[in-house]
């Protein structure tokens, strides 16, 4: 990842879109030379950005694999998530239709600064999301670790409204912050966390009531839900635990732990007894690599 972000100033914009509340969309204000200097950015029609919020991960609330029916999780976190994100953007409202699509706003755009560290392999800006014009944000004298302080990012996991979701290229400078911040939220029960069932663990002993427990249950860590979505077909083909667990090891990636160098199977990091799932470490903790 880059050391510094490339900063693109322009307006946040959500008629026609459904975003939520790890991803938005972004018009700069000058696209050819942003396309020029990132080719592999992807572009919608009306020449908006998707930009992914770089460190967080909102409960999901339109996930779907390849020719598969839509999944989302237990309301009403993650609506609660896009709608911090939003208002912490300048969307003092909006109207969506039963699809999730924005078809009324107030504003319709709002001015802000986007800092994109890199593209995904999605075609997705991934970065930091700041409101308004912060041309401070590019001046030499804010540090570094400033912008992140500012950012919708931080803002939305000091609330508690995202978990964490920590890559292997988060620049480092942050990685404290962002433990700090979702430590506290937890403590002090904030948004998802007192909902959360990450930690004391979920049933998954029957396989007919998997999409129940995934979708009105139980609130999990998102980037497991997606990965349990993923093994979905062998779990309910009747595969032995072991075998779905080993495929959910392969789902997740590759994965270290942040105190420890080297990566670890993610079986590790989980237990299953009893039809029980439970995951061991703080997902602050875990550092995706794939």
């Amino acid at each position: 990842m880059k050391s510094r972000p490339t900063w693109l100033e322009g307006c946040w914009v959500v008629l026609d879109h459904a975003p939520d509340g790890d991803s938005v969309r972004f018009v700069p204000d000058h696209p050819i030379p942003v396309a020029q200097c990132m080719p592999r950015l992807r572009w919608s029609k009306d020449g908006a950005l998707s930009v992914r919020l770089l460190g967080v991960d909102a409960p999901e609330i339109h996930y779907r694999r390849r020719g598969q029916p839509l999944w989302r999780q237990p309301s009403p976190w993650g609506e609660q998530a896009a709608q911090a994100l939003l208002n912490f953007l300048g969307f003092s409202s909006l109207q969506r239709n039963l699809a999730g699509r924005v078809v009324g706003a107030d504003p319709q755009a709002c001015r802000g600064t986007l800092g994109v560290l890199r593209v995904d392999r999605y075609g997705r800006a991934l970065g930091l999301a700041l409101r308004g014009e912060d041309r401070g944000a590019r001046d030499a004298s804010l540090a570094w670790e400033d912008t992140w302080e500012a950012s919708a990012n931080q803002e939305l996991l000091r609330q508690g409204h995202v978990y964490p979701l920590v890559h292997k290229d988060f620049p480092t400078d942050w990685r404290i912050s962002l433990s700090t911040s979702v430590q506290m939220a937890r403590m002090q029960s904030r948004g998802v966390w007192p909902a959360d069932r990450t930690h004391c663990g979920f049933p998954l002993s029957d396989a007919q009531t998997l999409r129940d427990t995934l979708e009105s249950a139980c609130l999990i860590w998102p980037f497991l839900f997606r990965r349990l979505v993923d093994v979905e077909t062998s779990f309910l083909r009747g595969s032995s635990s072991a075998e779905w667990l080993s495929r959910l090891n392969r789902c997740a990636g590759s994965v270290s732990l942040s105190s420890v160098n080297g990566s670890v199977p993610f079986l590790d990091l989980i237990s299953f007894a009893d039809g029980k799932l439970q995951l061991l470490v703080p997902p602050e903790e875990i550092v995706i690599h794939s």
